[in-house]
């Protein structure tokens, strides 16, 4: 059951459809009534988080107090102290790891991006901080399936979660709630990392997005270059790190083909191929043909990239299978 609720709040944390507005703002009203009865906030809807921590600064106080630990905080703590009795401290633990624990890291992460984001969008010092208390006050939304998964498991009704369901980011204050849209890009890499190599990784209805490459933070204007690689960019590329993505988006086999390389070496094993990179490791690959026909009667071949140091094709080869050049002896290849 743990694991079925995981899935599902899995989709719901990465959904990238449009804000259900409606119903965002039903739960909202319902929160409210739950744990400030006789308020009736205004309701403010932003298109990102930055747009709605720019606006609470731009408030200076018009919202009223930050009231997220009534309305969130609260009911968090309640639900998991309720699950805790139920299930005694040993069992709770295992049943939290079964329901939270691989969306837990996964939105930790994603949050901290955000908020490390949005940060950065200040013009001085001064305005980071400014930024960064606001952030402070922010419910995540979809991204509170981290918890959700649980309680659902449980049986458990929680408002909170038709929240999750319903919108991305928002604030609650005494007189006003500020709700944002879900992003319209979230791309990660099988690691769950931030990633893509064609435009943002995570992208708002406002513009604001964060490009990034195997979880590593990139700038829109390298987001860009990357975006639109060639070999010619590649090798005019100073940087080390920013070249080594170039390579692994383009893929090392097609900056082999287009950038005029030569094999260095042959043996009966397949070609070694190199191409020098100044300032930086070579990058060495041994091209290989499968042994095995394809139904056609077509033989494919295979680029395998090999460390730096590879002398032969049959040292690259045996690498590969984590032997020696002497060590590999294949008796027949299939």
């Amino acid at each position: 059951m743990a694991t079925a609720a995981a899935e599902h709040w899995r989709a719901i944390a990465l959904s990238t459809d449009a804000a259900d507005r409606e119903a965002a703002e039903d739960a909202v009203r319902t929160l409210y009534a739950q744990s400030l009865p006789g308020s009736d906030p205004e309701i403010i809807w932003c298109r990102s988080p930055l747009e709605a921590a720019r606006l609470i600064l731009a408030a200076d106080g018009r919202y009223g107090a930050p009231v997220r630990d009534r309305v969130r905080d609260q009911v968090w703590a309640a639900g998991r102290a309720e699950l805790a009795d139920r299930f005694g401290p040993r069992e709770f633990g295992r049943v939290w790891q079964a329901a939270c624990g691989t969306l837990t890291p996964l939105l930790s992460s994603l949050i901290t991006r955000t908020s490390t984001a949005v940060e950065d969008q200040a013009a001085d010092n001064a305005e980071r901080i400014a930024l960064r208390i606001a952030l402070t006050h922010a419910v995540h939304g979809q991204f509170d399936a981290a918890w959700l998964p649980l309680y659902e498991a449980a049986g458990m009704a929680c408002g909170l979660g038709r929240m999750a369901r319903a919108a991305g980011w928002w604030w609650p204050f005494e007189n006003a709630v500020l709700l944002t849209e879900r992003p319209l890009v979230l791309r990660l890499d099988d690691q769950g990392r931030l990633h893509h190599g064609a435009g943002p990784a995570l992208a708002y209805p406002d513009g604001f997005a964060l490009h990034s490459w195997r979880g590593t933070p990139l700038t829109a204007e390298f987001g860009a270059r990357l975006a639109a690689t060639t070999p010619e960019l590649i090798r005019a590329e100073e940087n080390a790190e920013q070249r080594r993505m170039m390579v692994e988006h383009y893929t090392p086999e097609r900056f082999l083909k287009e950038s005029g390389a030569q094999p260095v070496q042959h043996d009966e094993t397949g070609k070694l191929w190199r191409i020098e990179m100044p300032g930086d490791e070579s990058i060495v690959m041994v091209e290989v043909v499968n042994s095995s026909p394809e139904p056609d009667g077509t033989f494919n071949v295979y680029f395998l990239r090999v460390p730096p140091q590879t002398r032969t094709a049959k040292e690259g080869v045996a690498w590969t299978f984590g032997l020696t050049e002497d060590e590999y002896r294949p008796m027949k290849q299939t």
